[in-house]
């Protein structure tokens, strides 16, 4: 059992390096997450949502105003953008990285209402009958090639035969346009919109605005702030600076206080680092300055949780208990009161991630994942290897072992 043991534990330790090896200098695991606003800079807009014509401000047309808007935002290719209802009446958009902010707020905040009227003004065909619209070049000139859906090409193939040899007016935003006489009858439901479109960026912006659909309410801009890519990579190096720092004066403590258990608590918390970075990777978690103190915080409650179970092990082996005797006592009688921490921490950043908004949420995820991976090194991973370090003999001279 005692050779057995050894071969474990210093597999695990060999592991261990070569992850962490890997994992910082190979294949950095920094390179593959996603960093917010006040890491990566760009802009942050606040959006205040008035009634329109016909269209009060309710959860339905905000609902359908959030699913516009992050849409326009797939289209501009920004990442990890966050777009959020804060209230009753207000959308916050959060873009990194966004190099034009003006003009992508302006895109954003667009009305694009479509309407093919009949030579006598009424409305025939408007954009909910849209199927899709690209933008395209036709003969030199750049057009928006419009599909209309099953509805919408039955109106336009009788429009079409009703009116054949006349104008079919083309409106977009009340404005006129273009008027194109009907040719021939068109039943499969495609038109051409050229509008004297002076690029093909113009005319793509249109399309996609149209794909979007017409915003239900207008979206007054209240607040816009900058944060420059300066800042944000400033905030990346300073948060990895001290988070660098806090973890090796962790080990180094740990080290010092509790010796050979220390060491095990050490692994341990690059296991709990490992586990966390890789579960924020996983569920795509956008990471942030508050969402960093978060997992700080929770590094705090992974290690306080091993000194749990140090300091009950030192006990049981002063009241006389033999090593594994003791590493089973002191590990029973710890669980508990880690378990009613982290369970309470856990609880409390489950609630702040559903009441709170923004920076906190940030903030309660990675105190809600931390937490969970903390207890979940706590047990499968300090209490197995501390195992392993008394059953190789290792734990015979208690001020080595835990101090």
């Amino acid at each position: 059992m005692r050779q057995k043991s050894m071969l474990k534990f210093f597999a695990l330790v060999a592991v261990l390096i070569a992850a962490v090896y890997y994992f910082l200098a190979v294949n950095p695991i920094t390179n593959h997450l996603r960093y917010g606003l006040d890491l990566k800079g760009g802009v942050t807009a606040t959006y205040q949502a008035e009634p329109a014509p016909g269209e009060p401000v309710n959860k339905e047309t905000m609902a359908r105003a959030m699913s516009i808007l992050g849409f326009r935002v797939n289209a501009l290719g920004v990442s990890e953008p966050v777009i959020e209802q804060v209230g009753s009446n207000r959308i916050t958009v959060d873009l990194p990285g966004v190099k034009n902010p003006e003009q992508a707020l302006q895109f954003l905040g667009q009305t694009a209402v479509l309407q093919i009227k009949s030579p006598t003004g009424q409305v025939l065909l408007s954009g909910g009958d849209l199927k899709n619209a690209v933008a395209g070049i036709v003969n030199g000139q750049y057009v928006v090639n419009l599909t209309f859906n099953a509805q919408g090409t039955k109106i336009f193939a009788a429009a079409t035969k009703k009116y054949l040899g006349k104008p079919l007016p083309i409106y977009l935003n009340g404005k006129l346009v273009e008027a194109p006489i009907v040719q021939n009858v068109i039943p499969d439901g495609q038109a051409q919109m050229s509008g004297n479109f002076t690029s093909l960026q113009q005319a793509q912006k249109v399309a996609l605005l149209l794909q979007s659909g017409a915003l239900p309410v207008n979206l007054k801009v209240l607040d816009v702030r900058t944060v420059s890519a300066t800042l944000g990579h400033a905030s990346v190096v300073a948060s990895k600076v001290a988070s660098i720092i806090a973890i090796a004066l962790i080990g180094f403590v740990m080290i010092v206080w509790y010796r050979l258990a220390g060491f095990v608590a050490d692994m341990a918390l690059l296991i709990y680092l490992l586990l966390v970075v890789g579960a924020l990777w996983a569920i795509h978690a956008v990471i942030t300055v508050p969402g960093i103190a978060g997992l700080i915080l929770s590094v705090g409650m992974a290690v306080d949780a091993n000194v749990i179970i140090f300091s009950r092990i030192r006990e049981e082996m002063i009241n006389g208990k033999t090593p594994r005797a003791s590493v089973a006592a002191g590990f029973r009688h710890a669980i508990r009161a880690i378990l009613d921490s982290h369970v309470t921490t856990f609880v409390s950043s489950l609630i702040l991630f559903f009441l709170g908004t923004g920076e906190v949420k940030g903030f309660a995820l990675t105190l809600m994942i931390g937490t969970a991976v903390s207890l979940l090194t706590a047990v499968s991973v300090t209490g197995v290897v501390i195992r392993w370090v008394a059953d190789a003999g290792w734990a015979k001279v208690r001020s080595i072992f835990v101090g």
